[in-house]
């Protein structure tokens, strides 16, 4: 457990110089180039993964109905940290389609209103 717990903070670490670029992560993953589109597909699970959890807030306050946005949050956060592990799984496939939500940039999700 610990040796994972290491791991993923080694991820977090390498991918956070790149998580300023955002769109260009995001935008990267359906690039031509293999090593490109593969780190970027890597740094945008990796991060939709560990941010997931902010799904449990953010939905409730984009919401009308604040226990309609509470549901959406469980939903949402299972969605967005099981999509997160997939992409990550299988950045060496950087064509493999995973069904993303919406916003698919977790950093794009932080400062959205929907």
């Amino acid at each position: 457990m610990k040796k994972v717990f290491v791991f993923l903070v080694a991820m977090l670490v390498a991918c956070a110089p790149l998580s300023f670029a955002a769109c260009a992560i995001c935008e990267a993953t359906g690039s031509d180039n293999y090593a490109k589109a593969a780190g970027a597909k890597l740094c945008r699970g990796v991060a939709n993964a560990g941010l997931g959890w902010v799904e449990l807030f953010r939905q409730p306050v984009i919401n009308e109905n604040h226990w309609e946005g509470v549901g959406r949050g469980f939903v949402h956060t299972i969605a967005r940290t099981g999509s997160g592990a997939l992409e990550a799984a299988t950045f060496i496939i950087p064509a493999a389609k995973i069904p993303l939500p919406d916003p698919t940039c977790p950093l794009e999700m932080l400062g959205s209103k929907a």
